[in-house]
Protein backbone atom coordinates (compact mmCIF):
# COMPACT_ATOMS: atom_id res chain seq x y z
CA UNK A 1 0.00 0.00 0.00
CA UNK A 2 1.30 3.40 -0.91
CA UNK A 3 1.78 6.27 1.55
CA UNK A 4 -1.20 8.08 0.05
CA UNK A 5 -3.46 5.03 0.58
CA UNK A 6 -2.36 4.74 4.21
CA UNK A 7 -3.56 8.27 4.85
CA UNK A 8 -7.19 7.33 4.00
CA UNK A 9 -9.69 6.63 6.80
CA UNK A 10 -10.30 2.89 7.49
CA UNK A 11 -13.43 1.35 6.00
CA UNK A 12 -16.21 0.18 8.30
CA UNK A 13 -18.56 -2.82 7.84
CA UNK A 14 -21.27 -0.73 6.18
CA UNK A 15 -19.12 -0.18 3.12
CA UNK A 16 -19.62 -3.10 0.77
CA UNK A 17 -17.98 -3.62 -2.61
CA UNK A 18 -19.04 -5.69 -5.57
CA UNK A 19 -15.46 -6.86 -5.94
CA UNK A 20 -13.13 -6.59 -2.93
CA UNK A 21 -10.06 -7.33 -5.01
CA UNK A 22 -7.43 -4.59 -5.22
CA UNK A 23 -7.45 -2.20 -8.20
CA UNK A 24 -4.27 -2.10 -10.22
CA UNK A 25 -2.74 1.36 -10.67
CA UNK A 26 -3.19 1.39 -14.43
CA UNK A 27 -6.85 0.29 -14.41
CA UNK A 28 -9.64 2.77 -15.17
CA UNK A 29 -12.51 3.34 -12.70
CA UNK A 30 -15.27 0.74 -12.89
CA UNK A 31 -18.84 1.63 -13.65
CA UNK A 32 -21.25 0.75 -10.82
CA UNK A 33 -24.15 -1.56 -11.68
CA UNK A 34 -27.02 -1.39 -9.13
CA UNK A 35 -27.96 -4.72 -7.50
CA UNK A 36 -31.57 -6.03 -7.77
CA UNK A 37 -32.13 -5.17 -4.11
CA UNK A 38 -31.24 -1.54 -4.79
CA UNK A 39 -33.59 -1.34 -7.76
CA UNK A 40 -36.44 -2.79 -5.71
CA UNK A 41 -35.98 -0.30 -2.91
CA UNK A 42 -35.91 2.61 -5.38
CA UNK A 43 -39.06 1.37 -7.09
CA UNK A 44 -40.93 1.17 -3.79
CA UNK A 45 -39.76 4.70 -2.92
CA UNK A 46 -40.93 6.26 -6.20
CA UNK A 47 -43.08 9.24 -5.14
CA UNK A 48 -46.68 9.41 -6.35
CA UNK A 49 -47.73 12.58 -4.54
CA UNK A 50 -46.42 15.88 -3.32
CA UNK A 51 -43.35 15.16 -1.24
CA UNK A 52 -43.31 18.75 -0.06
CA UNK A 53 -46.59 18.25 1.89
CA UNK A 54 -46.87 14.48 2.39
CA UNK A 55 -44.77 13.28 5.33
CA UNK A 56 -45.10 9.61 4.30
CA UNK A 57 -43.83 10.36 0.87
CA UNK A 58 -40.98 12.35 2.35
CA UNK A 59 -39.94 9.41 4.58
CA UNK A 60 -40.10 7.02 1.65
CA UNK A 61 -37.98 9.40 -0.45
CA UNK A 62 -35.40 9.61 2.32
CA UNK A 63 -35.27 5.81 2.59
CA UNK A 64 -34.80 5.45 -1.14
CA UNK A 65 -32.02 8.02 -1.15
CA UNK A 66 -30.26 6.23 1.70
CA UNK A 67 -30.46 2.90 -0.12
CA UNK A 68 -29.16 4.41 -3.35
CA UNK A 69 -26.35 6.16 -1.50
CA UNK A 70 -25.29 2.87 0.11
CA UNK A 71 -25.01 1.35 -3.32
CA UNK A 72 -22.95 4.21 -4.71
CA UNK A 73 -20.32 4.15 -1.95
CA UNK A 74 -18.51 1.37 -3.78
CA UNK A 75 -18.40 3.51 -6.91
CA UNK A 76 -16.86 6.37 -4.95
CA UNK A 77 -14.31 3.97 -3.42
CA UNK A 78 -13.19 2.98 -6.91
CA UNK A 79 -12.84 6.60 -7.91
CA UNK A 80 -10.98 7.74 -4.82
CA UNK A 81 -7.63 6.45 -5.97
CA UNK A 82 -7.91 8.22 -9.35
CA UNK A 83 -9.12 11.35 -7.66
CA UNK A 84 -6.12 11.40 -5.32
CA UNK A 85 -3.73 11.17 -8.24
CA UNK A 86 -5.36 14.15 -9.98
CA UNK A 87 -5.65 16.16 -6.77
CA UNK A 88 -1.98 15.77 -6.03
CA UNK A 89 -1.07 17.86 -9.10
CA UNK A 90 -3.99 20.25 -8.72
CA UNK A 91 -3.10 20.92 -5.08
CA UNK A 92 0.33 22.17 -6.04
CA UNK A 93 -1.16 24.59 -8.60
CA UNK A 94 -3.87 25.69 -6.19
CA UNK A 95 -1.25 26.32 -3.53
CA UNK A 96 0.51 28.83 -5.79
CA UNK A 97 -2.75 30.42 -6.91
CA UNK A 98 -3.98 30.63 -3.35
CA UNK A 99 -0.81 32.40 -2.31
CA UNK A 100 -1.38 35.04 -4.98
CA UNK A 101 -5.06 35.52 -4.15
CA UNK A 102 -4.42 35.59 -0.44
CA UNK A 103 -1.93 38.44 -0.79
CA UNK A 104 -4.83 40.88 -0.79
CA UNK A 105 -5.95 39.49 2.55
CA UNK A 106 -2.58 39.90 4.26
CA UNK A 107 -2.56 42.82 6.71
CA UNK A 108 -0.96 45.94 5.25
CA UNK A 109 1.77 46.06 7.87
CA UNK A 110 2.77 42.45 7.07
CA UNK A 111 3.24 43.01 3.35
CA UNK A 112 6.56 43.64 1.64
CA UNK A 113 6.02 45.90 -1.35
CA UNK A 114 8.80 46.28 -3.90
CA UNK A 115 9.08 49.14 -6.40
CA UNK A 116 11.27 49.20 -9.44
CA UNK A 117 14.33 51.39 -8.83
CA UNK A 118 14.07 54.68 -10.69
CA UNK A 119 15.54 58.15 -10.82
CA UNK A 120 14.17 61.53 -11.90
CA UNK A 121 16.29 63.08 -14.61
CA UNK A 122 15.90 66.86 -14.75
CA UNK A 123 16.89 68.97 -17.77
CA UNK A 124 20.49 70.13 -17.54
CA UNK A 125 19.20 73.72 -17.78
CA UNK A 126 15.83 75.35 -18.44
CA UNK A 127 15.51 76.31 -22.09
CA UNK A 128 13.19 78.93 -23.54
CA UNK A 129 12.98 80.25 -27.07
CA UNK A 130 11.32 83.13 -28.90
CA UNK A 131 11.03 83.77 -32.64
CA UNK A 132 10.72 87.28 -34.06
CA UNK A 133 8.82 88.33 -37.18
CA UNK A 134 11.99 89.48 -38.92
CA UNK A 135 12.40 92.09 -41.65
CA UNK A 136 9.54 93.80 -43.45
CA UNK A 137 8.94 91.73 -46.57
CA UNK A 138 7.46 92.20 -49.99
CA UNK A 139 6.43 89.24 -52.11
CA UNK A 140 6.72 89.71 -55.85
CA UNK A 141 8.75 92.18 -57.86
CA UNK A 142 7.49 95.69 -58.51
CA UNK A 143 7.21 95.01 -62.25
CA UNK A 144 5.34 91.76 -61.64
CA UNK A 145 7.94 89.66 -63.42
CA UNK A 146 8.39 87.30 -60.47
CA UNK A 147 5.34 86.84 -58.27
CA UNK A 148 7.20 84.57 -55.83
CA UNK A 149 10.28 86.71 -55.21
CA UNK A 150 10.79 87.74 -51.59
CA UNK A 151 12.46 91.07 -50.87
CA UNK A 152 13.42 92.70 -47.59
CA UNK A 153 12.22 96.31 -47.19
CA UNK A 154 13.54 97.14 -43.70
CA UNK A 155 15.50 95.46 -40.89
CA UNK A 156 14.16 95.33 -37.32
CA UNK A 157 15.65 96.34 -33.99
CA UNK A 158 15.41 93.52 -31.40
CA UNK A 159 15.28 94.01 -27.63
CA UNK A 160 15.53 91.22 -25.04
CA UNK A 161 14.21 91.16 -21.48
CA UNK A 162 15.71 88.56 -19.14
CA UNK A 163 16.25 88.16 -15.41
CA UNK A 164 19.29 85.96 -15.80
CA UNK A 165 20.71 82.97 -17.57
CA UNK A 166 22.57 82.74 -20.84
CA UNK A 167 20.83 84.37 -23.82
CA UNK A 168 21.87 83.49 -27.38
CA UNK A 169 20.57 85.02 -30.60
CA UNK A 170 20.60 83.65 -34.13
CA UNK A 171 18.56 84.10 -37.29
CA UNK A 172 16.60 81.66 -39.39
CA UNK A 173 16.89 81.69 -43.16
CA UNK A 174 14.03 82.65 -45.45
CA UNK A 175 13.18 79.63 -47.57
CA UNK A 176 13.38 80.11 -51.32
CA UNK A 177 15.65 83.13 -51.09
CA UNK A 178 18.18 81.47 -53.38
CA UNK A 179 21.93 81.49 -53.02
CA UNK A 180 21.80 84.80 -51.16
CA UNK A 181 20.48 83.00 -48.04
CA UNK A 182 18.37 85.97 -47.01
CA UNK A 183 18.10 86.16 -43.19
CA UNK A 184 14.67 86.00 -41.60
CA UNK A 185 13.50 86.48 -38.03
CA UNK A 186 15.68 86.49 -34.95
CA UNK A 187 15.70 83.35 -32.79
CA UNK A 188 16.30 84.18 -29.11
CA UNK A 189 17.16 81.34 -26.72
CA UNK A 190 17.64 81.52 -22.94
CA UNK A 191 19.16 78.72 -20.86
CA UNK A 192 20.13 78.20 -17.20
CA UNK A 193 17.23 80.34 -15.95
CA UNK A 194 13.59 79.42 -15.28
CA UNK A 195 12.26 83.00 -15.26
CA UNK A 196 10.21 84.32 -18.16
CA UNK A 197 12.05 85.39 -21.30
CA UNK A 198 10.81 88.39 -23.26
CA UNK A 199 11.88 89.56 -26.70
CA UNK A 200 10.35 92.09 -29.08
CA UNK A 201 11.26 93.89 -32.26
CA UNK A 202 10.39 97.19 -33.88
CA UNK A 203 10.99 98.62 -37.31
CA UNK A 204 10.21 101.79 -39.19
CA UNK A 205 9.34 101.42 -42.84
CA UNK A 206 9.74 104.32 -45.24
CA UNK A 207 9.97 103.42 -48.89
CA UNK A 208 8.28 104.49 -52.09
CA UNK A 209 5.70 101.72 -51.69
CA UNK A 210 5.03 101.80 -47.96
CA UNK A 211 5.60 103.69 -44.73
CA UNK A 212 4.73 103.13 -41.10
CA UNK A 213 5.96 101.87 -37.76
CA UNK A 214 5.44 98.39 -36.27
CA UNK A 215 6.39 96.74 -32.99
CA UNK A 216 5.77 93.05 -32.36
CA UNK A 217 6.56 90.43 -29.76
CA UNK A 218 8.94 87.62 -30.59
CA UNK A 219 6.59 84.69 -30.10
CA UNK A 220 7.04 81.42 -28.29
CA UNK A 221 6.78 78.58 -30.86
CA UNK A 222 3.49 76.69 -30.66
CA UNK A 223 1.61 73.97 -32.51
CA UNK A 224 -1.50 76.14 -32.87
CA UNK A 225 -1.93 79.91 -32.97
CA UNK A 226 -4.27 82.58 -34.29
CA UNK A 227 -3.60 85.92 -35.97
CA UNK A 228 -6.40 88.47 -35.58
CA UNK A 229 -6.24 91.41 -37.97
CA UNK A 230 -5.31 92.33 -41.48
CA UNK A 231 -6.98 92.31 -44.88
CA UNK A 232 -6.42 90.94 -48.39
CA UNK A 233 -8.65 93.42 -50.22
CA UNK A 234 -7.25 95.55 -53.01
CA UNK A 235 -4.35 97.71 -51.88
CA UNK A 236 -3.57 95.58 -48.80
CA UNK A 237 -0.75 93.10 -49.05
CA UNK A 238 -0.64 90.62 -46.18
CA UNK A 239 2.48 88.48 -45.84
CA UNK A 240 2.26 85.48 -43.52
CA UNK A 241 5.62 84.40 -42.08
CA UNK A 242 6.06 81.00 -40.42
CA UNK A 243 9.38 80.36 -38.70
CA UNK A 244 10.78 77.05 -37.48
CA UNK A 245 13.94 77.24 -35.37
CA UNK A 246 13.87 73.60 -34.26
CA UNK A 247 16.01 70.74 -35.56
CA UNK A 248 13.17 68.96 -37.36
CA UNK A 249 10.82 69.96 -40.15
CA UNK A 250 7.21 71.04 -39.57
CA UNK A 251 4.11 70.57 -41.68
CA UNK A 252 1.73 73.51 -41.41
CA UNK A 253 -1.93 74.06 -42.28
CA UNK A 254 -3.24 77.61 -42.75
CA UNK A 255 -6.95 78.36 -42.39
CA UNK A 256 -8.40 81.80 -43.16
CA UNK A 257 -11.71 83.06 -41.75
CA UNK A 258 -13.78 86.05 -42.82
CA UNK A 259 -17.20 87.53 -42.19
CA UNK A 260 -18.81 84.71 -44.17
CA UNK A 261 -16.93 81.96 -42.35
CA UNK A 262 -14.02 79.78 -43.36
CA UNK A 263 -12.56 80.76 -46.72
CA UNK A 264 -12.06 78.03 -49.31
CA UNK A 265 -8.46 77.93 -50.42
CA UNK A 266 -5.97 75.86 -52.38
CA UNK A 267 -2.41 75.11 -51.33
CA UNK A 268 -2.92 76.07 -47.70
CA UNK A 269 -2.34 72.62 -46.17
CA UNK A 270 0.78 70.56 -45.74
CA UNK A 271 3.11 73.54 -46.09
CA UNK A 272 6.64 72.31 -45.41
CA UNK A 273 8.74 74.51 -43.11
CA UNK A 274 12.20 73.02 -42.89
CA UNK A 275 14.33 73.18 -39.75
CA UNK A 276 16.01 76.55 -39.26
CA UNK A 277 13.98 78.29 -41.95
CA UNK A 278 11.14 80.79 -42.35
CA UNK A 279 8.44 80.57 -45.02
CA UNK A 280 6.81 83.75 -46.38
CA UNK A 281 3.39 83.45 -48.04
CA UNK A 282 1.24 86.00 -49.80
CA UNK A 283 -2.04 85.58 -47.92
CA UNK A 284 -4.01 86.96 -50.88
CA UNK A 285 -2.89 83.93 -52.89
CA UNK A 286 -4.61 81.72 -50.32
CA UNK A 287 -7.64 83.89 -49.52
CA UNK A 288 -8.09 86.85 -51.89
CA UNK A 289 -10.35 89.84 -51.23
CA UNK A 290 -11.13 89.16 -47.56
CA UNK A 291 -11.48 92.52 -45.79
CA UNK A 292 -11.64 91.16 -42.22
CA UNK A 293 -9.08 88.43 -41.74
CA UNK A 294 -8.43 85.95 -38.93
CA UNK A 295 -5.81 83.27 -39.63
CA UNK A 296 -5.36 79.93 -37.88
CA UNK A 297 -1.94 78.26 -38.12
CA UNK A 298 -1.64 74.60 -37.08
CA UNK A 299 1.62 72.66 -37.16
CA UNK A 300 2.74 69.06 -36.70
CA UNK A 301 6.27 67.78 -36.37
CA UNK A 302 7.63 70.89 -34.66
CA UNK A 303 6.21 74.07 -33.09
CA UNK A 304 6.41 77.24 -35.17
CA UNK A 305 5.96 80.99 -34.71
CA UNK A 306 3.71 82.86 -37.13
CA UNK A 307 3.31 86.60 -37.76
CA UNK A 308 1.24 88.54 -40.26
CA UNK A 309 2.67 91.64 -41.92
CA UNK A 310 0.38 94.09 -43.69
CA UNK A 311 1.19 97.02 -45.94
CA UNK A 312 -1.67 99.34 -46.97
CA UNK A 313 -1.68 101.54 -50.04
CA UNK A 314 -4.55 103.54 -51.51
CA UNK A 315 -3.64 104.42 -55.03
CA UNK A 316 -0.39 106.34 -54.64
CA UNK A 317 -0.92 107.06 -50.94
CA UNK A 318 0.96 104.98 -48.42
CA UNK A 319 -1.46 103.88 -45.70
CA UNK A 320 0.67 102.26 -43.01
CA UNK A 321 2.50 99.11 -41.99
CA UNK A 322 1.81 96.61 -39.19
CA UNK A 323 3.00 93.25 -37.81
CA UNK A 324 0.26 91.18 -36.15
CA UNK A 325 1.23 88.82 -33.32
CA UNK A 326 -0.16 85.32 -32.67
CA UNK A 327 -2.61 84.60 -29.82
CA UNK A 328 -4.18 81.42 -28.39
CA UNK A 329 -7.91 80.67 -28.50
CA UNK A 330 -9.22 80.83 -24.90
CA UNK A 331 -12.50 81.84 -23.27
CA UNK A 332 -11.06 85.17 -22.04
CA UNK A 333 -8.88 87.86 -23.57
CA UNK A 334 -7.68 91.23 -22.32
CA UNK A 335 -6.55 94.00 -24.68
CA UNK A 336 -4.55 96.74 -22.89
CA UNK A 337 -3.86 100.20 -24.29
CA UNK A 338 -6.46 100.41 -27.07
CA UNK A 339 -6.57 104.01 -28.32
CA UNK A 340 -9.87 105.44 -29.53
CA UNK A 341 -9.03 108.57 -31.50
CA UNK A 342 -11.32 111.38 -32.55
CA UNK A 343 -12.93 110.87 -35.99
CA UNK A 344 -11.46 112.99 -38.77
CA UNK A 345 -14.07 112.38 -41.42
CA UNK A 346 -11.51 110.60 -43.58
CA UNK A 347 -13.30 107.30 -42.96
CA UNK A 348 -16.26 108.53 -45.01
CA UNK A 349 -14.19 108.60 -48.20
CA UNK A 350 -14.08 105.67 -50.56
CA UNK A 351 -11.40 103.15 -49.62
CA UNK A 352 -10.83 104.65 -46.16
CA UNK A 353 -13.43 102.70 -44.22
CA UNK A 354 -10.63 100.80 -42.43
CA UNK A 355 -9.23 103.96 -40.84
CA UNK A 356 -11.54 103.65 -37.81
CA UNK A 357 -10.90 101.71 -34.57
CA UNK A 358 -12.65 98.32 -34.36
CA UNK A 359 -12.71 95.25 -32.12
CA UNK A 360 -12.42 92.03 -34.13
CA UNK A 361 -13.66 88.75 -32.63
CA UNK A 362 -13.91 85.16 -33.76
CA UNK A 363 -15.21 82.10 -31.94
CA UNK A 364 -14.59 78.80 -33.74
CA UNK A 365 -17.70 77.29 -32.12
CA UNK A 366 -19.79 80.42 -31.49
CA UNK A 367 -21.82 81.38 -28.44
CA UNK A 368 -22.48 84.25 -26.02
CA UNK A 369 -19.82 86.91 -25.49
CA UNK A 370 -19.50 89.72 -22.93
CA UNK A 371 -17.32 92.79 -23.49
CA UNK A 372 -16.22 95.36 -20.89
CA UNK A 373 -14.61 98.63 -21.98
CA UNK A 374 -12.69 100.26 -19.14
CA UNK A 375 -11.06 103.71 -19.21
CA UNK A 376 -8.02 104.69 -17.17
CA UNK A 377 -10.22 106.41 -14.58
CA UNK A 378 -12.08 103.14 -13.84
CA UNK A 379 -15.29 103.95 -15.70
CA UNK A 380 -16.71 100.94 -17.57
CA UNK A 381 -19.16 100.27 -20.38
CA UNK A 382 -20.48 96.75 -20.81
CA UNK A 383 -21.97 95.03 -23.82
CA UNK A 384 -23.20 91.50 -24.51
CA UNK A 385 -24.07 89.59 -27.64
CA UNK A 386 -23.57 86.34 -29.47
CA UNK A 387 -20.95 85.20 -31.97
CA UNK A 388 -21.71 82.96 -34.93
CA UNK A 389 -19.43 79.96 -35.20
CA UNK A 390 -16.47 80.55 -37.49
CA UNK A 391 -17.56 84.04 -38.59
CA UNK A 392 -15.39 87.11 -38.06
CA UNK A 393 -17.20 90.03 -36.43
CA UNK A 394 -15.96 93.63 -36.32
CA UNK A 395 -17.40 95.92 -33.61
CA UNK A 396 -16.85 99.65 -34.38
CA UNK A 397 -15.38 101.59 -31.45
CA UNK A 398 -15.78 105.18 -32.62
CA UNK A 399 -18.87 105.65 -30.45
CA UNK A 400 -16.84 105.04 -27.28
CA UNK A 401 -15.26 107.87 -25.30
CA UNK A 402 -12.03 109.26 -26.76
CA UNK A 403 -8.92 108.01 -24.98
CA UNK A 404 -7.15 104.81 -23.99
CA UNK A 405 -9.22 101.77 -23.05
CA UNK A 406 -8.67 98.30 -21.66
CA UNK A 407 -11.02 95.81 -23.30
CA UNK A 408 -12.00 92.57 -21.56
CA UNK A 409 -13.64 89.79 -23.59
CA UNK A 410 -15.35 86.84 -21.90
CA UNK A 411 -17.06 84.03 -23.77
CA UNK A 412 -18.56 80.63 -23.04
CA UNK A 413 -16.28 79.06 -25.65
CA UNK A 414 -12.77 79.75 -26.97
CA UNK A 415 -12.48 83.14 -28.64
CA UNK A 416 -9.71 85.22 -30.25
CA UNK A 417 -9.64 89.01 -30.19
CA UNK A 418 -7.74 91.95 -31.67
CA UNK A 419 -8.36 95.69 -31.85
CA UNK A 420 -7.32 98.11 -34.58
CA UNK A 421 -6.16 101.59 -33.66
CA UNK A 422 -5.20 104.30 -36.15
CA UNK A 423 -2.99 107.38 -36.30
CA UNK A 424 -3.98 110.03 -38.82
CA UNK A 425 -2.01 113.20 -39.42
CA UNK A 426 -0.80 115.35 -42.26
CA UNK A 427 2.48 113.43 -42.30
CA UNK A 428 0.72 110.21 -43.11
CA UNK A 429 -1.47 107.34 -41.90
CA UNK A 430 -0.61 104.33 -39.79
CA UNK A 431 -2.43 101.60 -37.87
CA UNK A 432 -1.82 98.98 -35.19
CA UNK A 433 -3.53 95.74 -34.18
CA UNK A 434 -3.56 95.19 -30.39
CA UNK A 435 -3.55 91.48 -29.58
CA UNK A 436 -5.74 89.97 -26.88
CA UNK A 437 -3.49 88.83 -24.04
CA UNK A 438 -3.50 86.52 -21.03
CA UNK A 439 -2.40 87.22 -17.42
CA UNK A 440 1.10 86.54 -16.15
CA UNK A 441 2.28 86.30 -12.54
CA UNK A 442 5.60 86.76 -10.80
CA UNK A 443 8.48 88.95 -11.94
CA UNK A 444 9.22 89.56 -15.60
CA UNK A 445 11.61 91.71 -17.60
CA UNK A 446 9.52 93.02 -20.50
CA UNK A 447 11.52 93.84 -23.63
CA UNK A 448 11.06 97.41 -24.91
CA UNK A 449 12.44 98.05 -28.42
CA UNK A 450 12.87 101.60 -29.60
CA UNK A 451 9.92 103.61 -30.89
CA UNK A 452 7.88 106.80 -30.53
CA UNK A 453 6.36 107.45 -27.09
CA UNK A 454 6.82 103.97 -25.63
CA UNK A 455 4.14 103.47 -22.94
CA UNK A 456 3.69 100.51 -20.58
CA UNK A 457 0.07 99.42 -20.06
CA UNK A 458 -0.87 97.05 -17.20
CA UNK A 459 -4.32 95.56 -16.57
CA UNK A 460 -5.02 93.55 -13.42
CA UNK A 461 -7.07 90.39 -13.83
CA UNK A 462 -6.91 89.69 -10.08
CA UNK A 463 -10.04 89.74 -7.94
CA UNK A 464 -8.33 91.70 -5.14
CA UNK A 465 -6.27 94.86 -4.88
CA UNK A 466 -2.52 94.41 -4.89
CA UNK A 467 0.75 96.26 -4.77
CA UNK A 468 2.83 95.76 -7.89
CA UNK A 469 6.29 97.01 -8.75
CA UNK A 470 7.45 98.63 -11.98
CA UNK A 471 11.23 98.92 -12.14
CA UNK A 472 11.33 98.80 -8.35
CA UNK A 473 8.66 101.48 -7.80
CA UNK A 474 5.55 100.47 -5.85
CA UNK A 475 2.19 100.91 -7.56
CA UNK A 476 -1.17 100.35 -5.86
CA UNK A 477 -3.46 98.56 -8.29
CA UNK A 478 -7.11 97.91 -7.38
CA UNK A 479 -8.91 94.72 -8.37
CA UNK A 480 -9.39 94.88 -12.13
CA UNK A 481 -7.48 98.17 -12.22
CA UNK A 482 -5.33 99.64 -15.00
CA UNK A 483 -2.00 101.44 -14.92
CA UNK A 484 0.11 103.14 -17.59
CA UNK A 485 3.43 104.95 -17.64
CA UNK A 486 6.11 105.97 -20.10
CA UNK A 487 9.16 103.71 -20.32
CA UNK A 488 12.59 103.83 -21.94
CA UNK A 489 13.85 101.39 -24.51
CA UNK A 490 15.66 98.30 -23.28
CA UNK A 491 13.55 96.40 -20.76
CA UNK A 492 11.27 97.12 -17.81
CA UNK A 493 10.86 94.86 -14.79
CA UNK A 494 7.28 94.20 -13.67
CA UNK A 495 6.20 92.14 -10.63
CA UNK A 496 2.66 91.24 -9.59
CA UNK A 497 -0.11 88.65 -9.85
CA UNK A 498 -2.47 88.10 -12.77
CA UNK A 499 -1.21 91.05 -14.83
CA UNK A 500 -1.76 91.60 -18.55
CA UNK A 501 1.10 93.74 -19.87
CA UNK A 502 1.47 95.60 -23.16
CA UNK A 503 3.82 98.17 -24.67
CA UNK A 504 2.29 100.74 -27.03
CA UNK A 505 3.97 103.31 -29.30
CA UNK A 506 2.32 106.36 -30.74
CA UNK A 507 2.94 109.64 -32.50
CA UNK A 508 0.70 111.81 -34.64
CA UNK A 509 1.25 109.64 -37.71
CA UNK A 510 2.63 106.37 -36.28
CA UNK A 511 1.10 103.59 -34.19
CA UNK A 512 2.45 100.26 -33.00
CA UNK A 513 2.74 97.96 -30.03
CA UNK A 514 2.47 94.43 -28.69
CA UNK A 515 0.91 92.48 -25.81
CA UNK A 516 3.36 90.40 -23.80
CA UNK A 517 2.34 86.75 -23.76
CA UNK A 518 2.71 84.64 -20.61
CA UNK A 519 5.48 82.11 -20.38
CA UNK A 520 4.57 78.62 -21.54
CA UNK A 521 5.02 75.54 -19.35
CA UNK A 522 8.60 74.75 -18.46
CA UNK A 523 10.18 71.47 -19.44
CA UNK A 524 9.70 68.76 -16.80
CA UNK A 525 11.98 65.97 -15.69
CA UNK A 526 11.68 62.37 -16.92
CA UNK A 527 11.55 59.39 -14.52
CA UNK A 528 13.82 56.57 -15.72
CA UNK A 529 13.33 52.95 -14.51
CA UNK A 530 16.50 50.95 -13.92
Amino acid sequence: MSDRDSELEPLDDSQQFDDPSPIPDGEQPREHRPAPEELAVEAQAEPTGDIASDVTLTDREAAANEAAEAGRRAERRDLVRWGLRALAGAAAAALGLGAVLAAGAVPQDARVEAEAPSSLVQPASPLQSRLCAGPALRIGTADGADALAVASLAEPEVAVGSLGGEVAQDRVEIAGSGDGAQPGGEAVVQSDEASALSAAQSLELDSEAARGYAASECAEPRLEQWLVGGSTRTGRQAVLTIANASDVAASVDVTVYGAEGQVSSVGSTGIAVQAGTEVALDLAAIAPDVPDVVVQVSAVGAPVAAHLQQVTTRGLERGGFEVIDPVPALDTAVLPGVTVSEPTGLETQEGYDDTVPVLRLLSPTGGPVRIVFQSDDGATIESAGSLEAGRVTDFPLEELPIGTLAIRVEADAPVVAGARTVAIAGEGLDFDWVAGGQPRSGTSAIAVPGGPGATLHIVSAAAEAQEITVDGAMVQLPAGGVHEQRVDSGSVEVAGEQLVVAVAYRSASEAGGFTASPQGPAAEGVRVLH
